[in-house]
């Protein structure tokens, strides 16, 4: 078996009618020391994207925005949120009015 490289194609996940290339690799430079690399996902902060009806999309394992609605066993996450709409492999859309982006 080949091992994992920083790089390598993990999947292609579609959710909500956007498809997506997730790619091994490491969030922090300092996790290259501590192991193999892991599947990386969007960083919808850094890089905003929305569905066709303007919500926009989060991972559910970001941190939940100041008008979040978390459940207290939520860890203070998207995926904890009563807005969360969770697609495929970690990746939602926030169906919060207050984040839909009208143009």
């Amino acid at each position: 078996m080949n091992k994992i490289r920083d790089g390598d194609k993990y999947k292609e996940v579609t959710a909500f009618g956007k498809t997506f290339e997730l790619r091994y690799g490491y969030y922090e430079d300092f996790e290259k020391d501590n192991g193999d690399p892991i599947p990386i996902y969007p960083n919808f902060l850094k890089e905003p994207m929305y569905t066709e009806d303007g919500y926009p999309f989060v991972t559910a394992m970001q941190d939940a925005c100041e008008v979040a609605l978390v459940d207290p066993d939520g860890f203070g996450l998207c995926s904890g949120c009563r807005y969360f709409d969770e697609g495929d492999e970690f990746i939602g859309i926030c169906l919060c009015e207050q984040n839909r982006k009208i143009e």
